[in-house]
């Protein structure tokens, strides 16, 4: 992704973020899953570019920083009417797997053996530091993000960002 559509990518995120979930699941979450996602995509060779992707859109379609079961399909549709617009410039296999990332990221019952969306949703639960919660390994993907040393590195990141 150049730094231009990245540019494009942030307007459109900041506009549309509703403000009653900044706090939780705003900007900072969103770019720290950017960075985890990046982490875990140098060890495993997942597609960094959605991983960005994912990481900006993931939460777009909540509502409020609580049990909001649907903001997961409404960020799926998010993406899809970008997409049909053609105004995220993606591959077929690249839109299919963010959809789907971004449809299933937080049903823990959820399943794909693709590494790329394994690592999307492994950048988003690694970030759960933020809530105060410790991600659980058993809820993990990825052989790296399920070390010890990556969930410590994850929550040392949480720290140094500002909430």
């Amino acid at each position: 992704m150049s730094n231009q559509e990245k540019e494009i990518l942030l307007k459109y995120v900041k506009s549309n973020i509703p403000m009653q979930v900044s706090n939780l699941h705003g900007l900072s979450h969103l770019e720290r899953v950017e960075k985890i996602g990046h982490f875990l995509a140098d060890k495993n060779g997942a597609d960094p570019e959605v991983v960005s992707l994912f990481a900006y859109f993931h939460d777009l379609g909540r509502l409020d920083n609580g049990e909001d079961i649907e903001h997961g399909a409404r960020s799926a549709q998010i993406v899809r009417d970008l997409y049909s617009q053609q105004l995220i410039d993606i591959t077929d296999r690249q839109y299919q797997q963010l959809v789907y990332a971004c449809l299933y990221h937080s049903v823990t019952t959820a399943q794909s053996d693709d590494i790329t969306i394994q690592t999307c949703w492994d950048a988003d639960r690694l970030d759960l530091w933020r809530d105060g919660i410790e991600p659980n390994p058993k809820l993990l993907f990825t052989a790296e993000a399920k070390k010890p040393t990556t969930i410590f590195w994850a929550k040392d990141l949480v720290s140094s960002f500002s909430l």
